[in-house]
């Protein structure tokens, strides 16, 4: 669908060159006046989902979204969810990509060598789990 209805996908610049943005986070859900199926206490504090996001190029197209109980942690299911994402993208673009995901993420079972071919990744540090003067 992307691919059909998006005019573009812009790439962000880089010395590395130009590559197209693929964002993956878990974001909470406040469901805390429900009583779904699957609601829990999420990481940060209230009662909800985990959804997991990926987002696509500098406009954000979404490619893919998976709904998750809130307390599951942000690194189950993430390799196949990375894995499914890029079967997708690579649908829709043939590009160099840049993933950037968030230091939950930081795990080498999301990033097997043999799937991600012109693939780049960015993972952010969790700075409280290292000692300063290291």
């Amino acid at each position: 669908m992307v691919r059909r209805k998006a005019p573009s996908i812009t790439p962000v610049s880089t010395s590395a060159g130009c590559l197209v943005p693929l964002d993956i986070d878990v974001s909470p859900l406040d469901n805390s006046t429900t009583h779904q199926q699957g609601v829990s206490r999420t990481y940060k504090g209230c009662d909800g989902y985990a959804a997991i996001f990926a987002y696509l190029g500098q406009e954000g197209y979404l490619v893919n979204l998976e709904l998750r109980e809130g307390s599951q942690h942000c690194q189950k299911g993430t390799p196949e969810f990375i894995r499914q994402t890029l079967r997708s993208v690579r649908s829709i673009t043939n590009e160099r990509i840049l993933m950037r995901l968030d230091s939950g993420n930081d795990s080498r079972d999301n990033f097997p060598d043999d799937e991600f071919n012109n693939v780049e990744f960015i993972i952010k540090r969790n700075l409280r789990k290292e000692k300063p003067w290291a």
